[in-house]
Order: structure tokens, then C-alpha cells, then sequence
């Protein structure tokens, strides 16, 4: 390939008459050199390596292989030879190059072009450093734009008459995080550093990368249409102001979820409203403090062992079945399928009818009425009411409950889901990883699967064991630092609910009266004792009850209460 000498200076005259040849094809520079575009006629300046800037007189000699060329036009680019010019872009032998400069503006390396669109080095491509023109501005400005590639960063600079800094990555979206480490300090002089990538996925990963290396309040980012790739896209079609708005107009990056002026407006306006679904008319105090369930949030509900949670949530069940169009999913994972099924068949008919001499006193007619009422019921897209876990003891691992949960919801569209319990699904890897890590891990998942989804979720934990001279057997009311596990428990939920009942009362009725005590709602911030719920043993039904503490009252209740 024939060489020419590299010039890093301006055209001063074109198109003169060669002495040597005699065709019109000679050009001087301003450093005193010209060359024979016809011939190969060159002829030295006083010195073809030009001084460094700011008076500084060390000079780097060019590598010996490096191709010689000449700035031109590029017109199937729409750039012109005076932008080549300025950025050492040069064409030689049927090739088109960047000349890359190192502070001392002497050539250290070019990134050749082919008509193939092959790239290819030549020179001390390890000396490459930073930025692709970068030694053409100096720090402190305003703004900078960082394009992906060279010929990007030559069509913003002559749309702004070639006096604004930009600078191009040196081998595409690839080098991006590379390129802007190497430069950040010369780009953290600037008010302003413009993403301004391709406006496709790898340019759209690239800015993904790099955005987090500057300094707050540094980095924006350039948008294009969607039916333009990159700044010379612009240029060839004519369409400069596109890019030249879309600099001007690019948005700040700032960290996700902070919003403020305008926006934090907008979304105050249009701020959807927040519904809740009221508890059942058996528990006003509980309705009163909270205001009932919401989508987008996690409940915890907690208790002793026998303090009547199992009926309190098929209660629940019942009520948003009849209250609500919602359909639920029903995770009860250490409780068979058929007892969860005659669970609510019994809470529906109210009758015990898991008890043999209960059921027998129970229609086929009855009971089958209930079953398809409840269990055949759908929503308007033919989806069940009602979704079950079909498993005891385990979900088969963390991720499988996610995605049954997220199935549930995209898939069945069910809004309300009860997890009873997470101790289980722990227990089951407690001796391969430690218990409130994973429980840490569940619970913040779970919480996040109610936003993503928009739906309610309800979350059964167990207690630790009571304080010292206490028992939750007897009645002990339990605080949220009693959750069995991790504090992400209490610190996650949006609500926290605690049941509690002396089972070791003398008096029936107080032995079978569960309270519910609010531990925590983050909707009104109320908490204390709710409600006192009596459990019917000839219904299997909770009615209103009073405080166990409390003596009188208790006659007015003439379904006869009895044990659990």
C-alpha cells in the first residue's frame, strides 16, 4: 500500500500546479509541507511533527507504520474536509482513517476503515487512551458529547460549526465503560457529559453501564426517534436539527424513584385512588384501625399454636369470596388439600362437616350446593374463584413459589393470596442455609411481588418462644419483636396482625375467644387491641365476642362455645 507523510495541520492552498508532474493536484499546508496527490511529490515543512499546546516542546515520534493520507470530504456521509481537517480524519489508498493524537497532538495510532467496513489497527494502538478527540478540547466547558464512533462524533461537531467538544468511544458501545474510566477526570471538568449512543440495544446497554460513573447531577442522556439510529443518520438525511434538539433537550440521570417539581405535580394529579376492602362486619375494631386489605401490599398474621388462626383465616376467605369479585389463591402448605376444601364447605354452610358426626347430619344436597357454589364458581374470563396448592410441607423451592404467585396473577387473575406458613418453607433448607437470611430474602420478594403484581398478599408466621414466665398458650399477647426469624418481617410488612387466647382459661367462653391485637399499620398508624372473636362450636363460626379479661357479657351468646 503506498504511504503518504501524516499531516496534523490545515490546507493552506489545494489544487496547485505540481512543478514535478505538472497536474493540478498539489496542496501546502500551514506547516510549510505540501504533497502531490498526482504524483507522490512531498516535500518537508520546517517540521512535520507539530509542537505540543501550552508551550510544552516534548515531541512523540509517530511509529513507522503508520499510512499517510490527506483530509477529504466523505460525501456519502454529508461531512465535509474541513471537519476531517480538524479531526485528523484522513483518506489514503482507497482507505479512510482516524488518526489518533496523543496530548502532545503527534499521532500515536490510526483505527482504519476498509471498504468492507472492516477496522483494522496500525501504530501503538496500547497508547490509545480515553477518547477519541479528545486532545481538541480543553476541560472546563459547559458540555461534552460522548458518541459512539468516530464518524458520529465528526457529524455533531460540523452541525455545530465544528466549535463544540465532542468525542467518540474508541471501539464502540463495547468500550464504552473502558473509555469513559480512562477519561472521567477530563470529562468531570464539564457542567454537562451528553450520552448521545445508538439508538439501538447495545448503545442502549452502554449508557445502562456508564451512566453511574459520573458525579451526581453530571450525566444526561440523548434520546433519538426511533426511526433514526445515530448522529449520521441525521446528517445524510438533512435531519441535523433532530440531534441537535435532541442534545440540548437530553434528560438529567438521576437514581430511580426520585421525582420531584413537575413531575412529583403531575403524578400527585393523577394519582390513582387507593381502595380498600373492608374486613368482615364481625370485626368493626380491626376495620376501624386499618380500613381493610389493599392491593400492592403484604400482611403478616402470627400466633401460638391453637389460637384459632386457621378459622379466623377461612373466615377471611368467606368474607372476600361474598364481598369481593377477587379471586384468591389459597396457599396452605401444611394443610391437605381436602381439609382446606371442607374448611371452607364448613365455614359456608357453618357446620363442623370435617367431623364425622357433623357431616352425617349434613345433606349430599347441602354440602354438594356448597362445594359447587364454591369450588365451580368463576369470574367473568371463566377463571376460578378459587386456586389451591395442592402440596403439603413444601412449593418446591423459593422460585417455584414466585412463579406459581406471578402464574396465579397473570394467568388466573387472582388478587388475594394467603400464605400459611413461611416457618414451613423455611424449615425445609434450615440446615443448608441460615433461617433469617432466607427468610430476609422471602419476605422481600413476596413484598415485591405485591407491587409488581398489584395484589394483596397475606402471610402466616409463627412466634418465638415466649418470654420468660410468659406463654402464649395462656394468653399472652405477642408484640412484633416475638416474630419467629428475621426483624424483615415487621420492617417489610405494611401491616402486622397478632392472635391471641388463653387456652388454659377455666371459663369456656374466655378459652375460646381469640383477640386481635394490631401490631403494626403503616395505612393509619394505628395500633392496640381490635377486636374479640368467638368461636361457635355448633356453627364452626367466629361471631363478635368481648374481652376475655372481662367477665360479663358472656351469656348473650346462646350458640353454645366449646373447645377448638
Amino acid at each position: 500500500m503506498e504511504q503518504y507523510d501524516l499531516d496534523n495541520s490545515e490546507v493552506l492552498e489545494a489544487n496547485l500546479e505540481c512543478p514535478e508532474c505538472g497536474r493540478s493536484a498539489l496542496k501546502k499546508y500551514t506547516d510549510g509541507h505540501s504533497h502531490c496527490f498526482g504524483c507522490g511529490k512531498h516535500t518537508n515543512g520546517p517540521s512535520d511533527t507539530p509542537k505540543a499546546p501550552h508551550d510544552n516542546n516534548k515531541k512523540t515520534k509517530a511509529p513507522s507504520d503508520l499510512l499517510r493520507g490527506e483530509p477529504m470530504a466523505l460525501p456519502k456521509r454529508n461531512i465535509t474536509e474541513e471537519t476531517c481537517a480538524k479531526w485528523s480524519y484522513h483518506i489514503g489508498n482507497n482507505v479512510q482513517f482516524a488518526n489518533y493524537l496523543d496530548a502532545s497532538r503527534a499521532v500515536v495510532a490510526q483505527k482504519i476503515r476498509t471498504k468492507n467496513k472492516d477496522f483494522i489497527w496500525k501504530g501503538d494502538r496500547k497508547a490509545v487512551k480515553g477518547l477519541y478527540g479528545q486532545w481538541l478540547w480543553k476541560g472546563g466547558g459547559k458540555m461534552i458529547v460522548i458518541t459512539e464512533g468516530e464518524i458520529d462524533a465528526l457529524s455533531v461537531s460540523q452541525a455545530q460549526g465544528n466549535k463544540w467538544p465532542v468525542v467518540s468511544l474508541v471501539d464502540g458501545a463495547s468500550s464504552a465503560e473502558k473509555g469513559i474510566k480512562e477519561s472521567l477526570e477530563y470529562l468531570e471538568t464539564f457542567e454537562r457529559v451528553i450520552l448521545f449512543f445508538d439508538n439501538d440495544e447495545p448503545g442502549k446497554l452502554a449508557v445502562e453501564k456508564v451512566k453511574k460513573l459520573f458525579s451526581p447531577g453530571r450525566c444526561y442522556i440523548a434520546q433519538l426517534p426511533d426511526d433514526l439510529k445515530d448522529a449520521n443518520d441525521c446528517l445524510k438525511a438533512g435531519r441535523s436539527k433532530v440531534f441537535i434538539d435532541a442534545i440540548w433537550n437530553a434528560k438529567q440521570f438521576k437514581p430511580d424513584g426520585l421525582i420531584g417539581g413537575l413531575e412529583l405535580l403531575r403524578k400527585l394529579e393523577n394519582r390513582p385512588e387507593v381502595i380498600s376492602y373492608p374486613y368482615p362486619d364481625t370485626m368493626p375494631e380491626l376495620q376501624r384501625m386499618t380500613y381493610g386489605i389493599r392491593f400492592s401490599q403484604l400482611d403478616i398474621w402470627t400466633s401460638g399454636t391453637g389460637m384459632g388462626k386457621s378459622t379466623v383465616l377461612k373466615a377471611l376467605q368467606d368474607h372476600f369470596y361474598k364481598s369481593t369479585p377477587f379471586n384468591q389463591c389459597l396457599l396452605h402448605i401444611e394443610e391437605r388439600l381436602e381439609d382446606t376444601v371442607d374448611a371452607l364447605i364448613g365455614y359456608d354452610i357453618g357446620a363442623r362437616v370435617h367431623l364425622p358426626d357433623v357431616r352425617k347430619t349434613i345433606s349430599d344436597e347441602v354440602y354438594d350446593k356448597s362445594k359447587h357454589d364454591l369450588f365451580a364458581s368463576v369470574d367473568a374470563n371463566g377463571h376460578p374463584r378459587f386456586q389451591l396448592y395442592d402440596a403439603f410441607g413444601t412449593t418446591g423451592g423459593d422460585e417455584n413459589l414466585y412463579n406459581m404467585i406471578r402464574y396465579a396473577a397473570k394467568g388466573l387473575n387472582c388478587k388475594i393470596f394467603w400464605l400459611d406458613h413461611i416457618s414451613i418453607l423455611v424449615s425445609d433448607t434450615a440446615i443448608h442455609e441460615d433461617e433469617r437470611r432466607r427468610i430476609d430474602r422471602l419476605i422481600t420478594t413476596l413484598t415485591k411481588l405485591a407491587v409488581e403484581l398489584d395484589v394483596y398478599i397475606a402471610v402466616v408466621s409463627h412466634l418465638k418462644k415466649a418470654p420468660q414466665g410468659k406463654s402464649f398458650e395462656e394468653g399472652h399477647t405477642p408484640s412484633a419483636d416475638d416474630l419467629r426469624g428475621s426483624a424483615s418481617l415487621k420492617q417489610l410488612a405494611f401491616g402486622v396482625y397478632a392472635l391471641s387466647r388463653n387456652q388454659q382459661h377455666s371459663d369456656p367462653i374466655s378459652r375460646n375467644t381469640t383477640t386481635i391485637t394490631v401490631l403494626k399499620c403503616r395505612f393509619t398508624g394505628r395500633t392496640g387491641t381490635a377486636d374479640h372473636l368467638l368461636f361457635e362450636d355448633s356453627t364452626g363460626r367466629l361471631v363478635p365476642g368481648s374481652d376475655p379479661k372481662r367477665t360479663d357479657g358472656f351469656e348473650k351468646h346462646t350458640n353454645g362455645p366449646s373447645e377448638y
